[in-house]
């Protein structure tokens, strides 16, 4: 049923933070302890954003039927609903990162400056349906997908709310818009600042085992954009393979609380992506052997 063995485990614990869920809903009524646990529930939750991403690179199961379940899983416990990582995502971002006027999650503004962190995350998420929508023009079926099952997720939402007014609309409305916020937050690091066409360039790396482990690799992100349509379990070997190609400047620590955790390798040479450090760059890779193959298309 799996296409990938490794999504095993990581499914697992994820459903059973969802019956949590499920179980403080039905029988938990005092208002305090219902906020307390959709609060702390929002920490393990940032990870689960993480593999909806990989899940929408990477379909979890053989069957449509069982992906689907799972997105309405997913859109519960993170806010993003199915397909709409597929569009905004894989069909527009991934596509258009290295051009800051059609990129789906930019972080330059119109007349080129850098967006803060704060004003990226509002932007990115207030635009983050539209802008899905927009890119499902050229991808009707998608686009279909979007619309149907986003339909279906709001209906869902709004009976859990109207059975249990409060219960449900703080862990099945408030978290999930917290957790997309708070997407839009975490991936403001993953390429700010890198201004250039060089594709092993664009991205900054976060190199920390257990950021890696909550996230599922995405701290190799310049290979996941090398191949965005590699199993999240495959992203350190090929990261290994294209290092030679990715600039000592590109490798950062994470945000809080994971930059608490331990050392991130390569974050001592971080620094604000400059013009000077394009050209630098651009001239060790015209040096360097190739390494690795073509980028593929996201799937």
């Amino acid at each position: 049923m799996f296409r990938h063995p490794e999504d095993r485990l990581p499914l697992l614990l994820m459903f059973g933070l969802f019956c949590v869920d499920v179980s403080v809903y039905l029988f938990v009524d005092h208002w305090f302890l219902l906020l307390a646990y959709a609060l702390l529930s929002m920490l393990p939750k940032a990870g689960i954003c993480a593999f909806n991403h990989h899940h929408q690179h990477v379909s979890t199961f053989h069957y449509a039927w069982a992906n689907r379940l799972l997105e309405l899983m997913y859109v519960l416990q993170t806010g993003v609903s199915s397909q709409a990582w597929v569009l905004h995502h894989s069909l527009g971002h991934h596509l258009h990162y290295l051009d800051q006027t059609k990129d789906e999650s930019r972080w330059a503004r119109d007349d080129g400056s850098r967006m803060g962190e704060w004003e990226y995350a509002w932007v990115t998420t207030l635009t983050a349906y539209p802008r899905a929508w927009a890119v499902g023009a050229k991808h009707p079926r998608q686009r279909r997908i979007f619309l149907v099952m986003g339909l279906l997720s709001l209906a869902l939402m709004a009976a859990l709310v109207a059975y249990r007014p409060l219960a449900g609309a703080l862990i099945f409305v408030m978290v999930p818009l917290g957790m997309l916020f708070g997407t839009a937050l975490a991936t403001y690091t993953h390429h700010s600042d890198r201004a250039t066409d060089n594709d092993f360039v664009a991205c900054n790396n976060i190199i920390q085992r257990f950021y890696n482990v909550f996230t599922g690799n995405l701290g190799y992100h310049t290979a996941h954009h090398h191949r965005p349509g590699m199993h999240w379990s495959k992203l350190p070997a090929l990261h290994a393979e294209i290092l030679p190609k990715i600039p000592k400047e590109a490798f950062t620590m994470p945000g809080v609380p994971w930059r608490w955790f331990g050392k991130c390798e390569g974050a001592e040479n971080f620094a604000p992506f400059t013009v000077a450090l394009a050209k630098q760059a651009e001239a060790e890779q015209a040096e360097a052997p190739h390494v690795g193959a073509p980028r593929q298309a996201a799937s």
